[in-house]
């Protein structure tokens, strides 16, 4: 057995323990349940120190148990390794990156609250950068902050999920909406998540057509 397949078991294993636990978190207090994610997480960082996780809401379909890297590239492929040894477990839905969520979405960060139906992007196209788009994303009214960029970003992720975030965003910035934007082509934010599959798949023709 490879050492990447043991280490993953090994944490699949641990996680097989804890499920039915996890399963149930809602009925334990405040200070059971964060011990219990933090064993958790003391057994997932084991495995990968750049990974964490996100459990979701209990319904009636179970849970949801995601694994995410944080957007850092770095660690794509210890989370893709972790994930090609995931077990099905009945009521759990296991999954490895944070999740595409679509149009229509709101983020909150920094103090700042955006929304998706309220913004406009424009693709950037550099001849020399196949693998990628850059990205502008146009605000009605622009705050000149970090945090107001790192939740535009923070949005962009949430509606693309944070696989395309990551590998196909290769220039982000934040601008005010200028009068003309109809001229510069700017198109609603919401469709966003459409143009991004477009894109990823023909950079993947592209890349089976060099094969």
């Amino acid at each position: 057995m490879n050492e990447v397949k043991k280490d993953a078991e090994v944490f699949w294993n641990e996680f097989l323990l804890l499920k039915d636990r996890l399963m149930d978190i809602d009925s334990l207090n405040d200070k059971e349940a964060d011990k219990l994610l933090i064993t958790l997480d003391k057994k997932l960082k084991k495995y990968s120190s750049g990974l964490d996780f996100v459990l979701g809401d209990l319904t009636s379909k179970g849970r949801t148990f995601t694994v995410t890297a944080n957007g850092d590239e770095k660690y794509f492929p210890f989370l893709e390794e972790l994930m090609d040894y995931a077990p099905e477990i009945n009521l759990w839905k296991i999954e490895g990156f944070l999740p595409a969520e679509g149009k229509h979405c709101t983020m909150k960060y920094g103090g700042y609250t955006l929304r998706s139906w309220e913004m406009y992007f424009v693709p950037l196209e550099n001849e020399e950068e196949q693998s990628g788009i850059g990205l502008r994303i146009a605000v009605n009214r622009l705050i000149d902050k970090d945090d107001f960029k790192v939740c535009a970003y923070l949005l962009i992720e949430k509606m693309i999920g944070e696989y395309y975030a990551a590998k196909l965003i290769k220039y982000f910035d934040v601008v005010k909406l200028p009068e003309t934007w109809k001229e510069e082509n700017y198109m609603p934010l919401d469709n966003l998540p459409d143009y991004i599959v477009w894109v990823a798949n023909g950079i993947k023709m592209s890349e089976n057509e060099k094969k």
